[in-house]
């Protein structure tokens, strides 16, 4: 008995450093008592959010940090270098409900990036409910800009109002929740263009396309983002059932994305605005499946003719809870583009 009571102080005092640690990586040495220590499950890990989080928790010392993987047993890139920090990998597939108790099993808490799939939407609400069912008692989601505010301009974009279904299916939910509405990402064009340029000759052209008219955009930074989830996640107590908005320190045009891309990667990167039409056209043609061509081009053109409505550029549309939360102001292009020890290689082949 005496050996089972001294394994039991061992194992407390081990979660006690842990804390510590985290604490002080992250800046919550204040809220000590109220720091998280149960296990977390990430999803979209492959992805520039979810590893981001993974990755902070991880690096901050977590010390129970779970991800899920449609095919674990092929160890990609993100599974590789996060199992060799700690991370408990597992099979997880959202096109298969089968898979969800098991990733689910013994999880406090939940960050979800929701899948880039073909009705992705549909997904959410068994999901959700597996959540509840498996008793986890705090789910963070990623949403967009407005999602939920009705009668927004933003409701007009396809892709927005499924996110407004997920996120009232979730403040519905018995689930202690919180919500970030994030702005256009500053990763969108590298991934976007990652499958198409990466590996090619370093001095042809590399050419985004779009249809904002000249307008400047509000983009975020990803490693903001993870940022504020990573410090909601570990002391959720003051952000329970509360939204976010998170968007970047100021708008700027996507000719000047382009431009500090190139003077990041020391290659010829250019943007050329195109009419919708023609821009439709242009991504249809760029797929090579043509069940993507549907969904896909509808997701990006609803977002590039909110980007050409202007409303980005107005001061009202700039929102203060990244500095808030974070204690900082949110970083710029040329802060992101230069932070290419967080990037995942979606973003990093243009540095390559």
């Amino acid at each position: 008995m005496n050996e089972i009571v001294k394994d039991v102080q061992v194992a407390t005092l081990k979660v006690g450093e842990a804390c510590d640690y985290v604490c002080d990586k992250i800046g919550l040495k204040e809220h000590h008592d109220e720091l998280v220590t149960g296990r977390i499950f990430v999803t979209g890990a492959q992805g520039v959010l979810g590893y981001r989080v993974a990755q902070r928790l991880l690096n901050s010392g977590h010390p129970s940090t779970r991800i899920g993987y449609r095919h674990p047993e092929d160890l990609s890139y993100f599974a590789n270098e996060l199992s060799s920090k700690g991370a408990e990998v597992v099979h997880f597939d959202w096109k298969d409900k089968t898979t969800y108790a098991a990733s689910l099993d013994a999880v406090k808490i939940v960050f979800c990036v929701t899948p880039y799939i073909e009705n992705w939407a549909q997904t959410f609400p068994a999901f959700l409910r597996a959540c509840e069912k498996a008793g986890v008692e705090y789910f963070v989601k990623v949403s967009f800009y407005h999602a939920r505010n009705e009668n927004d301009i933003y409701q007009k974009a396809n892709f927005v109002r499924l996110h407004a279904a997920c996120d009232d299916l979730l403040s519905m939910s018995s689930i202690p929740y919180t919500i970030l509405s994030a702005s256009h990402l500053m990763s969108n064009s590298l991934v976007m263009h990652h499958a198409e340029d990466a590996g090619k000759d370093k001095e042809k052209p590399i050419v985004l396309y779009g249809a904002s008219e000249g307008k400047n955009i509000n983009y975020v930074s990803p490693n903001d983002i993870a940022e504020v989830a990573t410090r909601v996640i570990m002391y959720s107590k003051p952000h329970v059932r509360k939204e976010y908005t998170l968007t970047g320190l100021q708008p700027i045009s996507d000719d000047d994305l382009a431009c500090a891309l190139a003077k990041h990667s020391k290659r010829p990167v250019f943007y050329e605005d195109l009419p919708i039409n023609m821009l439709v056209q242009k991504e249809e043609d760029g797929f090579t499946s043509v069940d993507d061509v549907d969904w896909k081009v509808r997701d990006f053109i609803g977002l590039e003719k909110l980007k050409a409505t202007g409303f980005e550029e107005d001061i009202g549309f700039i929102s203060h809870d990244i500095e808030k939360i974070c204690k900082r102001k949110p970083e710029t292009v040329d802060q992101y583009l230069e932070a290419t020890e967080s990037m995942t290689p979606l973003e990093k082949w243009i540095f390559e």
